[in-house]
């Protein structure tokens, strides 16, 4: 069985977001933000129309790989029920997760988004549709 995990930045201390992605081996960090341009703290924001950002740059010193997945980000972060997500998943789970799984495949890989309680973020979508394909979940 393939192993998922997940992990948010929120309030953790760079040194400390690393720490954890290294202890569990994480060789890939699977950015799931709509929008990665904008952190709370700098340091966790990516910009896709120049294809760097200082997140990218903070895992390859420890020899992290990071890709973002705009095709899981949660089109709407003012939905505390996350129904509009939910509305795309029920719709379109295979497509969007096909890249995903491919990757998970291939690397030992790390859900990422802000929220650090997995069950407060769109992450817990995500993996309900992993789980049922067979994959285990460990929420960092």
């Amino acid at each position: 069985m393939t192993t998922l995990y997940t992990i948010g930045y929120g309030g953790r201390h760079p040194q400390d977001f690393v720490t954890l992605l290294t202890q569990a081996n994480i060789g890939l960090v699977c950015d799931v933000r709509a929008e990665p341009r904008r952190a709370y703290r700098g340091i966790y924001t990516f910009n896709p129309e120049k294809g760097s950002g200082p997140l990218p740059r903070l895992l390859a010193q420890v020899g992290i790989a990071y890709d973002w997945f705009p095709e899981l980000g949660n089109p709407d972060r003012q939905d505390p029920e996350i129904r509009a997500f939910q509305q795309l998943m029920i719709q379109e789970a295979e497509s969007r997760l096909q890249r995903l799984r491919a990757c998970v495949q291939v690397m030992r890989a790390c859900l990422l988004c802000a929220e650090q309680d997995a069950q407060r973020c769109h992450r817990r979508i995500i993996t309900a549709y992993l789980t049922a394909y067979g994959y285990s979940v460990q929420h960092l």
